[in-house]
């Protein structure tokens, strides 16, 4: 189904949608004025609303894969759900902060980066048009470095300093240790809550979900299919 016939058929709910997350923010921010039985019905509320939104994620992404969405959690500046991919065993966030809807994922299998082409590099840039973009990277340049690698303008440049950086570690003898999967950080988009409408927020997130998906995959699929390793290193 499209984008626009799904976006079409959410349409009868979004008068409900913003009641839901006028409540949430009500109650997030003048908690004391809500005693403690309304404050759960509206987190699980919210949940409802997140999850009605992320089902169209899996319907636009056709995601061969299963999904285990039963885990959540709230933390001082909103909820979160946890979005499983059974295949990949990796888990993208999908909640609310503040004002902000956000989605977010780590790099996974990053120490598969040497095995990517330009397409891969791409799908990175793509994610940047989508909303408000974040690249929180895992093991910053030291001061020593900084004048030879510095750059707080382009993720991909970071991203491929980074895993250079360790893989030259690696080269030389270093004693750092290889874990499983090599973290080199993860990928944030946010939407403003009070501006974006729902129809954009549900093309433009499912869109970055496919693409944080795709990403991962990418990655994944080069340590779990000899095959594929294979033809790339061709």
């Amino acid at each position: 189904m499209s984008a626009t016939k799904l976006n079409s058929s959410a349409a009868k709910h979004f008068p409900r949608w913003d009641v839901m997350l006028d409540e949430h923010f009500d109650c997030q921010y003048n908690g004391l004025d809500w005693d403690e039985k309304e404050r759960e019905r509206v987190f699980f509320q919210s949940n409802e609303l997140l999850m009605s939104i992320a089902e169209h994620f899996f319907s636009l992404g056709k995601f061969k894969d299963s999904w285990d969405n039963s885990k959540c959690y709230i933390n001082v500046y909103g909820q979160n759900l946890l979005l499983k991919s059974e295949k990949l065993d990796t888990i993208f966030h999908w909640g609310l902060d503040e004002h902000y809807f956000y989605l977010e994922c780590h790099i996974i299998y990053a120490e598969n980066l040497r095995y990517m082409n330009d397409e891969f590099y791409e799908l990175i840039l793509a994610l940047k048009a989508l909303g408000d973009f974040e690249f929180f990277e895992v093991g910053r340049i030291t001061k020593d470095e900084r004048p030879y690698y510095e750059n707080k303008t382009s993720t991909v440049f970071q991203l491929i300093r980074n895993f250079m950086l360790y893989q030259t570690e690696k080269m030389n003898g270093s004693n750092y240790q290889q874990p499983p999967s090599l973290d080199l950080g993860q990928f944030c988009l946010k939407w403003d809550a009070q501006r974006i409408d729902w129809e954009e927020l549900i093309e433009k997130a499912s869109a970055a979900f496919k693409i944080m998906y795709n990403i991962n995959y990418k990655l994944w699929k080069v340590s779990n299919t000899p095959k594929a390793k294979s033809s790339i290193a061709r």
